[in-house]
């Protein structure tokens, strides 16, 4: 019986394979097992979506929008003092969001807002932070004259 022309792999070869494969899954999986790092972007893109959102509000309805940090959350409010809430489009309840555990937000100044045209107010550039735990911060912001909204 002649076995030079069969070809396969050893159990040498394969064990090496299993092993990188393993490896590699416990340095990858350890990575999507930590919710910190997308709960951190999650709330990033929350409270820059909250903000761009806002500014298409006073826009689109001609009138003044507040961004409002309040008790650890961030609204948009048609009134400084959030009696007023925007509408959230997709809940249909106030547009108010919360950072995840051990995270928070913050605004230089506290409270801005858009007016008609899409300007911040006070004339100012501002930024908005958001900061979790164990992932440092970030943070993003909007544009003086023309309230375009950037990281």
């Amino acid at each position: 019986m002649d076995r030079g022309g069969q070809r396969g792999f050893t159990l040498t070869e394969l064990v090496v394979v299993i092993v990188v494969t393993a490896i590699l899954a416990v340095a990858i999986g350890a990575r999507f097992l930590s919710r910190s790092t997308f709960e951190a972007r999650g709330a990033f893109d929350q409270a820059q979506a909250l903000v761009r959102y806002a500014q298409k509000v006073a826009i689109a309805q001609r009138r003044s929008v507040f961004v409002v940090l309040s008790a650890g959350s961030l609204a948009a409010c048609f009134d400084a003092g959030c009696v007023d809430p925007v509408k959230d489009p997709g809940r249909g309840g106030a547009l108010v969001i919360v950072p995840p555990t051990g995270g928070s937000f913050a605004i230089a100044p506290s409270a801005f807002s858009f007016d008609g045209l899409g300007r911040p107010a006070p004339d100012a550039a501002h930024t908005v932070s958001v900061s979790v735990s164990g992932e440092g911060s970030r943070s993003f912001t909007i544009e003086r004259e023309t309230g375009y909204v950037h990281p």
